[in-house]
């Protein structure tokens, strides 16, 4: 079994409170470019006070790395559903494709070989088992981008992934890559706690200044999570 960084969260706050957690933002070199990063939310509960409920939110997170990739495409301009005895017609309907796969991060020690890089496929969408790829900087795992055309639809991204309790894949730190190209990503394990609900997937403002940090870097493998009454946070590893 994989083994996971655990946040423990607890409302010491005198109401109900929706909390969400996401992923510092890695590093991303782009064909010598710095492009836009995107965060998604990994993980999101409410929670009621702690003095009178004694609850507490669990999130956990996979130790292991992964690269991940999404598609998003439009299926058809007009999509008519017979229900029973009424015809429904949408506008557009659209499909989205994921893939992802465990990955290494290149080593600091010269000469020492990791899976640390991914061939991404376009048609149809997918990600190759990992790969040694000397050259790339310590710390980071690469993605090779193939030739496409890009347009407004559909949208290709790539980068960190996690992969959820159900078995889906939500990007947690993302690019939209040039064409051509070779990605170089540079996770780190830390993560941040806000207040909002936001559910798992959904794409976020990335925001840390009012947000609980969590850093597992040092050697944590469990973060507990202290709302307080006054609006702050308080992290404590252990």
């Amino acid at each position: 079994m994989t083994s996971q960084y655990s946040i423990i969260i607890k409302n010491m706050s005198g109401q109900s409170m929706s909390f969400y957690a996401f992923q510092k933002q890695a590093a991303f070199a782009n064909g010598g470019s710095v492009p836009a990063i995107l965060s998604s939310s990994l993980a999101c509960g409410n929670l009621a006070p702690n003095a009178s409920s004694g609850a507490q939110l669990d999130f956990s997170f996979d130790v292991q790395n992964y690269v991940g990739a999404k598609s998003t495409a439009t299926a058809s301009s007009q999509v008519t559903f017979n229900a029973s005895l009424s015809m429904v017609s949408a506008k557009t309907a659209s499909s989205s494709a994921a893939a992802v796969q465990p990955i290494d991060l290149t080593a600091s020690t010269p000469g020492q070989t990791t899976g640390n890089s991914s061939v991404l496929s376009i048609d149809p969408l997918g990600l190759s088992a990992a790969i040694y790829q000397p050259g790339l900087p310590a710390g980071a795992f690469g993605i090779q981008v193939p030739s496409f055309t890009p347009v407004p639809m559909p949208q290709l991204y790539c980068g960190c992934a996690a992969i959820n309790q159900d078995g889906s894949i939500t990007l947690s730190s993302f690019i939209a890559p040039l064409p051509n190209s070779q990605v170089n990503c540079t996770p780190t394990a830390i993560f941040y706690v806000g207040t909002g609900n936001h559910p798992v997937g959904q794409t976020v403002t990335y925001a840390t200044a009012q947000a609980a940090e969590c850093n597992f870097t040092t050697g944590y493998r469990m973060v507990t999570v202290q709302y307080n009454s006054d609006g702050s946070f308080t992290a404590k590893g252990g």
